[in-house]
């Protein structure tokens, strides 16, 4: 009679036979999700119900608002890290990493009135991403406070968002025009302030939309070049071909300014499903079987030319703006669960494609 095999010999016979591991099509952390709108500010019981979702779908990388104007109020006065602090636990406990864009001043610190002008001086903002970075970086006072999370520092810091939008760098009309010299000017500050405070971190330009291309040669005519380490782009359009080619277009400038080499991140990205549900004759519209499809055919289109992609947005209202139609869920204030849009099953299959497994709950593979 033959011999018994011995436990490590069947250990290896079963390794053997097991089926392997798809392998990883897409670079770590290029899975990444928008937190914005009503659900960012929902109970905190809605929200931590959240983050094991998102883990489990495959997301490992959130961005997000920090909002200036919440964490310092009063001019001079003491900075509330409170909010963030809840924010970042919940991401780290899943193992997904933050990243925030810094953005709205507050009103003591505004160029004019408008909620969402930019700083009358950019200096005015160090005191406050001081205190993120020695927060959050990597040396921060966050992680040894909080010794049951996983560690999961803050490295990459984007300033502000489509300051292109006057609703979104929002100077007096007679200056609209101004807004790539003004951009770049407080751009240099945060460079600065960001390296000084962790010299191995990297500062993200504001993501562009529309005709970002344009937007970005206009960044580059006014000094952007050496003040960022990543540019951004929201490339929002009808079809999936659409966003290669505009990224493509982006590219070309950037080659053109002899900054070829830098990393381009989507920052933002989506099709909302607002067809026939939302007054508008906006052609960025579909329908919710039109938005899973987009997303499935424009993550696959990205994989080869940005190491990010964050889908915009993880969940929202689906009333309003068309741009309130594009959460992979549907939340609303006051609802007690969020309803799944069919989107969201086209990120967990497209995430299980890319990463090559599917994920736990606290966002490793099984």
């Amino acid at each position: 009679m033959p011999r018994a095999l011995t436990p490590l010999l069947v250990l290896v016979a079963l390794l053997l036979l097991a089926p392997a591991a798809e392998a990883r099509k897409a670079p770590r952390l290029f899975m990444g999700v928008n937190w914005d709108s009503s659900i960012a500010s929902a109970p905190a019981a809605t929200q931590d119900a959240q983050f094991p979702r998102m883990a489990a779908a495959g997301v490992e990388t959130m961005r997000t608002a920090f909002l200036w104007s919440a964490a310092q109020p009063q001019e001079n006065g003491p900075i509330d890290l409170s909010g963030t602090d809840a924010l970042v636990a919940r991401a780290a406990a899943r193992h997904i990493e933050v990243f925030p864009h810094v953005i709205a001043a507050p009103d003591w610190a505004r160029l004019t009135p408008a909620p969402m002008a930019p700083p009358r001086d950019g200096t005015l903002v160090e005191p406050y991403l001081r205190a993120l970075i020695a927060r959050y970086g990597p040396s921060g006072s966050f992680w040894p406070e909080h010794p049951e999370l996983p560690r999961v520092p803050i490295r990459y810091w984007q300033f502000w968002n489509e300051p292109h939008l006057p609703f979104q760098w929002d100077l007096p009309k007679s200056r609209e025009k101004e807004w790539p010299q003004t951009y770049v000017a407080q751009l240099k500050d945060f460079y600065s302030t960001v390296k000084a405070a962790d010299p191995h971190a990297k500062v993200v330009l504001a993501g562009l939309a529309n005709m970002s291309w344009i937007y970005l040669g206009d960044l580059y005519r006014k000094g952007a070049r050496g003040h960022f380490d990543i540019a951004a782009i929201h490339p929002y359009t009808t079809k999936p071909s659409g966003v290669v080619r505009l990224v493509h277009k982006f590219r070309a400038v950037m080659k053109r300014h002899h900054d070829g080499r830098r990393k381009i991140w989507v920052t933002e990205l989506g099709l909302p499903a607002s067809r026939g549900r939302a007054h508008s004759k906006n052609s960025l519209q579909t329908t919710p079987r039109g938005m899973a499809s987009y997303l499935r055919g424009s993550y696959e289109g990205l994989r080869r030319l940005t190491p990010r992609a964050y889908w915009y947005t993880w969940a929202s209202e689906y009333r309003g703006d068309i741009f309130r139609f594009t959460g992979l869920f549907r939340y609303r204030d006051g609802d007690t669960r969020l309803r799944v849009q069919p989107a969201f099953r086209s990120f967990v299959k497209t995430a299980r494609r890319m990463e090559g497994c599917v994920k736990t709950r606290s966002g490793v593979c099984r």
